[in-house]
């Protein structure tokens, strides 16, 4: 099943931050084999967007050019109470070489790397399945099975997945990009801790007609979020948090109804619903992003909800720092802390992340990392004062493009 001598990297799942920790691996070079259990990349997904930052890093992996062609630039970001516009951020006044969100669905990032990782003579091994992983000292093992798919059943036919072939084999490395539901962080023995309550959306992507506004809207309401993403052409997504799973019905009735209580500004008309889906977004966080030579990133690590497209966007920085890190420390003498340290730096800007959509109802302001506190610049709008926190959280950026952002609409989380 693989190639030998053993991977120096073990890839655990070939979702968008799985395959480009391993096109880094290999830009650096470093032998690396990535395994997935499923048998292609996903068809629908929530991420939609990646922010500046994050196509900063995609332009080292060589990935960026494409992503461009195939994407969708916006550069304003609207927050709406209601029927009421409150705040407008702008991309276009970042001081970055992409000033803007990209809106790409995650298909296309997703076989845009798989297609370089060939082009290297990487294979990406779909239908192969991490079993076990243990460590004997500093050597990990890890028992690979191939998963083939058989007919069975009589008189009605029905199909199963059957091991077919194992293989143990014994990286330097392994990095769980598997999931929220991580077969690596289990067999690993990390911990997830929730930070605070799930929330569940009802996600619609719609054909539509009528005027699709060219930016994403954001609408905060007391206690409710929801969250509007125009696609291509006469396409859109919309995203509406609800308190209970039975809120949400895949028809159109259901859909026109949350339109005209939650986006009552609204002019698009719905023509067909593309598809569906309800979705349970727990704020959980790893409580270490690994040890030895298990590490996590992407989803295996946190989960938030989907509004800022936060989990997919840090897991490609994370993949690009795990790799270079790795690399590091074997080849240039790098000490075996370079990795302690993505993990506490790491982990720092998730608590800081999760405890922002989350804070306890005395607080005057929401705590970034580092113990920063979002704070109400003098003449800021007093509906952006109150909800700084939620607006922070539901904001598709990252990295230092936050701050400048934030100070657009009269909030800072500079010391």
């Amino acid at each position: 099943m693989f190639h030998h001598p053993d991977p120096e990297v073990l890839v655990v799942g070939a979702g968008p931050v799985g395959l480009v920790a391993a096109l880094f691996l290999q830009q650096l070079g470093v032998r690396v084999e990535v395994v997935d259990m499923h048998q292609r990349t996903t068809q629908h997904s929530y991420a939609l967007a990646i922010h500046p930052r994050t196509l900063r890093i995609l332009d080292e992996a060589g990935l960026s050019e494409g992503l461009i062609r195939a994407g969708r630039k916006l550069t304003k970001v609207a927050y709406y109470e209601g029927g009421e516009r409150r705040a407008e951020i702008d991309y276009s006044a970042l001081a970055s070489k992409h000033p803007y969100l990209l809106v790409l669905r995650q298909s296309l990032l997703e076989r845009a790397a798989e297609e370089a990782l060939r082009q290297k003579k990487v294979k990406v091994l779909w239908g192969h399945r991490l079993e076990s992983l243990a460590a004997d000292g500093a050597t990990l093992r890890a028992k690979i099975a191939k998963l083939d798919q058989v007919a069975s059943g009589y008189p009605i036919a029905r199909s199963e997945w059957i091991v077919a072939q194992t293989e143990t084999i014994r990286p330097d490395y392994v990095i769980g990009a598997d999931g929220y539901d991580s077969a690596v962080r289990r067999m690993s023995g990390i911990e997830m801790e929730e930070h605070g309550v799930g929330q569940i959306f009802s996600v619609y992507e719609i054909e539509a007609a009528g005027e699709l506004p060219a930016e994403v809207r954001v609408i905060l309401d007391p206690d409710l979020a929801s969250v509007y993403w125009p696609l291509e052409e006469g396409r859109c997504r919309w995203g509406f948090q609800v308190r209970d799973a039975s809120d949400h019905e895949a028809s159109m009735e259901r859909l026109e109804q949350l339109i005209a209580e939650r986006a009552p500004w609204s002019t698009v008309r719905p023509t067909q619903i593309y598809w569906s889906t309800l979705g349970l977004f727990q704020r959980r966080l790893t409580r270490s992003f690994g040890k030895g030579g298990v590490w996590l990133a992407g989803d295996a690590a946190h989960q938030a909800a989907p509004v800022g497209v936060h989990s997919m966007n840090s897991g490609l920085v994370e993949a690009r720092e795990l790799a270079a890190r790795m690399m590091r420390i074997p080849r240039a003498g790098g000490a075996a802390s370079l990795l302690e340290e993505f993990a506490t730096e790491t982990h720092e800007a998730w608590q800081g992340l999760l405890d922002a959509s989350t804070p306890p109802p005395t607080a005057r302001g929401a705590r970034t990392p580092a113990g920063r506190e979002v704070r109400a610049l003098p003449g800021a709008d007093s509906w952006v004062r109150q909800t700084g926190a939620r607006i922070l959280a539901c904001m598709p950026a990252s990295g230092e493009d936050v701050e400048p952002l934030l100070r657009q609409i009269g909030l800072t989380a500079a010391p």
